[in-house]
């Protein structure tokens, strides 16, 4: 399972950084911060999200990857939504800062995993254990 949790946590990276880069981010953190709620809206709204997706390659990978590892919509809107969620405790860091944090959480998961709430990691866990690919591999 932790194999899951660590694919979802780079699915979630992937998914704010694609998501953020669709907004011009300035220096003025109040830009930043709209920017964030803007895309936290977009992760949550399956149509204004299936529009930015449609709008840019990376985005249509990374939703395919998404539809094949969570094995349904709900499990897929659910993934959106924590996405969503934990682009939140983003708010507050310059555009500059959230690169560094999305780069950072690229190359450490499991590191960025530790910045979430308790709450996040338990949902993530909740969902990884009802994602297709966690029965894989299990013994009977």
């Amino acid at each position: 399972m932790l194999g899951i949790i660590s694919k979802s946590i780079a699915v979630i990276v992937v998914i704010a950084s694609l998501f953020c880069s669709a907004y011009a981010f300035a220096d003025d953190s109040d830009d930043t911060m709209a920017a964030i709620e803007k895309t936290q809206q977009d992760l949550k709204n399956a149509q204004t999200r299936q529009g930015m997706i449609n709008g840019s390659k990376e985005a249509t990978e990374v939703s395919k990857q998404i539809k094949s590892m969570t094995g349904n919509s709900a499990n897929e809107q659910e993934l959106y939504n924590l996405a969503s969620d934990v682009l939140g405790n983003m708010k507050g860091l310059s555009s500059e800062q959230l690169a560094q944090v999305i780069q950072q959480a690229q190359k450490d998961p499991e590191g960025f995993l530790k910045t979430w709430s308790p709450e996040q990691r338990k949902k993530l866990e909740n969902l990884a254990e009802r994602m297709p690919a966690a029965g894989k591999g299990k013994r009977p």
